[in-house]
């Protein structure tokens, strides 16, 4: 006899279960924090916080190095129960975390510390931070080296949370494919997802274009409805016609793929990746 296929069937897996976090003293973790309660709550996801106490705190005076380390430590240790206070009060399976080490030692055990995560929420560099280079480093590193996909939280804010509408930059290649699959948690609980196809120069079709209809289609699969929007760059760069169209659009959330390599005599990022990560004004979901 055969038996009912029933208990065969494949679960839905689409959704994260395990979020990492990124906190530091800047202006911007208050919002972060609540930014990664708002998506674990959403995919019912435990949510582990994890800081470094490389970071130099602001106030910080002291010249002995010790004493440097010290203050440090107890600044991280800081932030990390200010986040389980507010942690155990949303209902949420949390843990949290102090990597130590020097800045080098701690930019690569933050980048594999995040491989056992689903998500990765972190943070733009603000110039005006006094960890802007660390923290910077540390951006270039965990999309290159983690192996899963990084939700950016602009320094200026993310004024739509949970976000409604995202736009997909497109371009056929890899890096792209994986970040859209890596953000399908995401996009299922988006209203509006755009498709953006940038053609440049004199070109007749852009790089990915005859694919993203089949991209359409393949969303379409996952419970996510998209349309293609293909633009002519003309004299813009690639950068500056994505942040138009997230303007022209209300976008709220961009996906795309993280280009660069882990060589450290090479840049890691170049072009549409590095401006965008500088010049983002809507959280940015990257996997390289």
């Amino acid at each position: 006899m055969i038996e009912s296929l029933e208990k065969y069937k494949w679960k839905n897996n689409m959704q994260y279960k395990d979020i990492l976090v990124y906190l530091d003293d800047g202006k911007s973790n208050a919002e972060r924090i609540t930014t990664a309660f708002s998506i674990a709550e959403s995919q019912n996801a435990r949510l582990t916080a994890v800081t470094l106490s490389a970071l130099k705190p602001y106030h910080m005076r002291a010249s002995d190095k010790k004493m440097q380390r010290t203050i440090r430590m107890q600044e991280a240790e800081k932030r990390i129960e200010e986040f389980n206070a507010l942690a155990a009060k949303t209902g949420l399976e949390y843990a949290s975390k102090i990597i130590t080490g020097d800045k080098k030692e701690a930019r690569l055990r933050l980048s594999q510390f995040a491989r056992n995560f689903d998500l990765v929420i972190f943070r733009q560099a603000n110039p005006e931070n006094k960890n802007f280079e660390l923290v910077e480093k540390i951006a270039s590193k965990i999309v290159v080296l983690c192996g899963r996909p990084v939700f950016f939280m602009p320094y200026i804010g993310a004024h739509r949370i949970p976000c409604k509408n995202a736009m997909i930059a497109w371009d056929g290649t890899p890096a792209a494919t994986r970040a859209v699959h890596d953000a399908l948690p995401l996009l299922k609980v988006i209203d509006k997802v755009i498709i953006t196809v940038v053609r440049e120069g004199n070109s007749k079709t852009a790089k990915g274009e005859l694919l993203a209809d089949d991209l359409v289609a393949h969303l379409k699969r996952h419970d996510v409805n998209a349309t293609v929007n293909r633009i002519n760059a003309g004299t813009f760069d690639v950068a500056t016609v994505l942040l138009n169209e997230i303007a022209d659009h209300s976008i709220d959330m961009l996906v795309m793929g993280g280009y660069g390599t882990p060589g450290l005599k090479q840049k890691v990022f170049g072009g549409v990746t590095e401006t965008m990560l500088k010049t983002m004004i809507t959280p940015l979901v990257m996997s390289h």
